[in-house]
């Protein structure tokens, strides 16, 4: 007996030595898997409140609310002119370099790029509702208003997410707008009900932009604690023609993506009744429950092989991507299978009509898994 309890602590000891070691040797994947826990949650969690929204305010203003969100997304991506990537590159190789002054120029820098970019998309967004006299209609120009106010916010948030996911800082760059932002939905959306505002886009647009601040104004709390503690404080050395030459061609990558993202939510808008849009958001929304393996898998390698390049280690950058693809296509795979098996029944969790849109399923599976394979 007494020799079984002096093996019990050993096996403990050894077992966590070789977890120690194992989070040394393989720290991008064990990144990876972190990531994805966390990235698990938000999907889960957003997913829920986009439930919550649906119905609580019906088909038809649910579409309205997916319009003008969709518009923030899209708008809101390109208003970084391409910094919310090229940081994720840039920051690291300062970083790995001991260049803090340029990492200091660069925090600032982007920050600078997109709130003047968006606060000037911001402004012609609303003088062509002014031109278009679509003010005459409320219902329709208050929520595309507060989405355009939701611009600048969205711009800075997502520069700063980039710097965070580079520089390996995923918790303080995701957690308040992938956790507590879904989370501070799904409480306000009852709170609003029971003190009685009405179940319409605009209160839901109002709700968002002010998660939106909320989740910004932590993230940015939260990076600048841990960028106090990490890198040394110097004086900010600014290259924006470097940076621009860097941002802008990934910018055009940026706008195809959000393209392929969005642009059937958008010409669904235009085209087709809202409550058709909801219907198909639905659908794209739960097939893209697997897309988070994408984002999850690209933060947790994207700043290693950034340092890597920086390094000139073409055997490292060759091995990170090669691990990076199979840590994409297989999860996703897997997933997508379970979500088409349960796809039905999740759709009428939204409403009963949003079932119509469950055949679509299938073909947006197909895009899906096209794009992990070749990611």
């Amino acid at each position: 007996m007494i020799e079984a309890r002096s093996e019990a602590p050993s096996l403990l000891r050894n077992t966590l030595d070789r977890l120690v070691t194992s989070r040394t040797t393989h720290a991008e994947s064990w990144d990876a898997v972190g990531v994805f826990a966390i990235r698990a949650a938000s999907a889960a969690l957003l997913f829920l409140t986009q439930i919550v929204l649906a119905r609580w305010m019906g088909a038809a203003e649910y579409g309205i609310f997916v319009a003008a969100w969709t518009c923030v997304l899209v708008l809101g991506g390109l208003c970084g002119l391409g910094f919310a990537t090229a940081t994720m590159r840039l920051a690291p190789q300062y970083t790995a370099s001991g260049d803090y002054a340029s990492f200091y120029g660069l925090l600032s820098g982007s920050r600078r790029v997109a709130l003047v970019s968006s606060c000037t998309i911001a402004l012609a967004g609303f003088l062509v509702l002014w031109l278009r006299g679509d003010f005459a209609d409320p219902s329709h120009a208050l929520p595309m208003s507060l989405a355009l106010l939701c611009l600048p916010i969205f711009a800075f948030a997502d520069v700063q997410d980039g710097l965070g996911r580079g520089q390996g800082w995923t918790i303080e760059a995701i957690t308040p707008h992938y956790i507590l932002r879904p989370l501070a939905l799904v409480v306000l959306i009852p709170l609003a009900s029971v003190l009685g505002f009405p179940d319409d886009a605009v209160s839901g647009m109002a709700i968002a932009l002010a998660t939106l601040l909320f989740a910004t104004t932590l993230q940015t709390v939260l990076l600048g604690r841990r960028i106090g503690i990490a890198i040394p404080v110097r004086a900010p050395a600014y290259h924006f023609p470097q940076w621009f030459r860097i941002s802008l061609p990934l910018l055009a990558g940026s706008i195809c993506d959000l393209a392929i993202q969005n642009a059937d939510i958008l010409l669904l808008a235009v085209f087709q009744p809202s409550k058709e849009t909801g219907i198909y958001y639905a659908a794209a929304k739960t097939a893209g429950l697997a897309l988070f393996i994408h984002y999850a898998v690209g933060t947790a390698y994207a700043g290693r092989i950034a340092a890597a390049h920086a390094l000139n280690d073409t055997a490292a950058v060759n091995d990170l991507v090669s691990k990076a693809v199979r840590w994409t296509f297989i999860p996703s795979a897997v997933v997508m299978v379970a979500i088409l098996v349960v796809g039905y029944p999740v759709l009428a969790g939204f409403g009963e009509t949003f079932t119509d849109a469950y055949p679509l399923m299938f073909v947006l599976a197909v895009g899906i898994l096209a794009k992990a394979a070749t990611s």
